[in-house]
């Protein structure tokens, strides 16, 4: 009975002990800080724990006027910014006066075990100018000797020689800043007068260094190999064929600053005008037996065969840049065997903006009907026209005026008939005269036509010089019947001297 009162007694003693060191803590508390902030108390990171209002308020002041921002890049190299090269200054007795209130008057005993951590808006001002010289000329931007500005190369997509396809070629991180990031941080830094930045900190500042990562790289290695992975091929005649292949077409992509994927349509246009080249035979020299058996070169005019560069050029287009299957072009990747070629091959017909009688690649030239065509001989100015390989008929001609400017003249070369009519209206700068017999020869007006001429009784080889036309081919009109008769459109004509 005994022992228990004195176990009491002992509580009772240890409760009054605690009670009474409460009691005095919290005096103590109350009256020490009863105009000071708590202990662990930061304003804008700065330490102002047990300090008065006016002591803290110092404390600020001494940070803003000895105010220095250190700012680390890669490298460890660094350059500092001092407030006074910049003006800075801040106004934020107020704003710290209405912190520190609230500081006394939300605080608990137990709160001085606690941190406390203030936000005050300084209203820091400085002179913009100065800093973003200090910026535009600090050696993060600038690089130095010992410190090269680098940008970054960022993932990208390009052609593999080994596997004959796109691959993705991982970038590489360089030293060069976001500019506007990087003043937006020093802006944010000086807003609450931090000492220190550290650019390096990829989870603070994940911005601020040009990327290397491109998040678009798969969806870019898919357009590549869709634009790549053609095989486009024209069925010739005469068992020659022409074909596109990627190793065409890696020359014609251009990979942009952003990573998109495109088609060089001038590339791509370069290898098509070649195609078209090759080809062509319209205006090419040809060699020619006349009708007095002399082998002669002519050359110019529009006969031949001409491939349409135009539509040749936006239909290659469209198909390379048309979307192709991806499960083809994973076959492929998987599998480079003829079969999957040919699953991602367009098999194309030739489109001509003119034709020939006939091809011949062995002999350019020889593509026109040697047993159907006309002759003009201007010297003679004579019309031979020959059917089935035979002299069908000759008659004489007047040709055009030879003028100083040249504007007059029968064009030589190897020409075609484009259209015949009956009758036509021939209108020029300074006539209009209705014709019959009409066969054009060319586009720009000349052609075989009657002309009830009053001249045709002093008809010399020569009168052309003095008499001639505007550039057709005068014939009497029994003579304009019968070359309507045998021509047909499409005849090669033979114009020479």
């Amino acid at each position: 009975m005994k022992k228990k009162r004195r176990r009491v007694r002992t509580r009772i003693k240890v409760i009054g002990v605690l009670l009474l060191g409460y009691i005095l803590f919290f005096a103590f508390t109350s009256i020490y800080y009863r105009d000071k902030w708590y202990p662990n108390t930061t304003v804008n990171s700065i330490d102002v724990s047990n300090l008065t209002y006016n002591e803290s308020k110092e404390e600020i002041a001494n940070r803003v006027n000895n105010y220095k921002l250190e700012i680390i890049g890669k490298n460890d190299i660094s350059f500092k910014i001092n407030g006074k090269d910049i003006d800075l200054k801040a106004t934020y007795e107020k704003n710290l006066e209405k912190s520190f209130s609230n500081h006394l008057d939300g605080r608990s005993l137990f709160g001085i075990f606690a941190n406390h951590d203030y936000e005050v808006n300084l209203k820091i001002t400085y002179n913009q100018d100065k800093l973003e010289k200090l910026i535009n000329n600090s050696v993060l931007v600038n690089g130095s000797d010992d410190y090269k500005i680098e940008e970054s190369i960022p993932d990208h997509v390009e052609y593999d020689e080994k596997t004959q396809t796109g691959k993705i070629v991982e970038g590489v991180n360089g030293n060069k800043l976001d500019i506007d990031e990087f003043k937006t941080i020093i802006k944010e830094a000086l807003k609450d007068v931090q000492t220190k930045i550290d650019l390096t900190d990829k989870e603070a500042y994940p911005d601020v260094y040009e990327k290397s990562t491109n998040k678009n790289i798969e969806k870019q290695l898919s357009t590549y190999n869709s634009y790549l992975l053609n095989w486009i091929t024209w069925d010739m005649g005469e068992g020659v064929t022409e074909t596109i292949t990627p190793d065409d077409i890696k020359d014609w992509l251009i990979i942009g600053d952003s990573g998109k994927v495109t088609l060089d349509k001038d590339e791509m246009s370069e290898w098509i005008e070649d195609f078209c080249l090759k080809y062509k035979t319209v205006g090419k020299s040809r060699h020619f037996t006349t009708h007095t058996g002399q082998v002669i070169e002519i050359s110019g005019g529009d006969y031949g065969w001409r491939l349409d560069y135009d539509k040749i050029v936006e239909q290659v287009y469209d198909i390379i840049t048309e979307k192709t299957d991806e499960n083809l072009i994973k076959a492929y990747i998987e599998n480079k065997n003829q079969e999957n070629i040919d699953k991602l091959t367009t098999k194309l017909e030739p489109i001509y903006s003119n034709k020939g009688y006939k091809k011949d690649y062995q002999n350019f030239e020889n593509d026109w009907d040697t047993k159907n065509y006309s002759e003009i001989d201007l010297t003679e100015q004579r019309i031979y026209v020959y059917r089935d390989g035979q002299l069908a008929y000759s008659c004489i001609c007047v040709s055009g005026l030879p003028t100083e400017k040249q504007d007059r003249i029968t064009r030589t070369g190897v020409w075609y008939i484009k259209e015949k009519r009956l009758e036509k209206v021939l209108v020029g700068e300074d006539y209009e005269t209705p014709v019959k017999y009409w066969i054009r020869i060319m586009w720009t007006g000349t052609g075989y036509h009657a002309l009830n001429r009053s001249d045709w009784d002093k008809w010399t080889p020569d009168l052309y010089k003095t008499k001639g036309s505007h550039g057709c081919l005068n014939l009497k009109e029994e003579d304009a019947k019968k070359l309507y008769e045998l021509i047909n459109s499409g005849d090669p004509v033979f114009i020479h001297y």
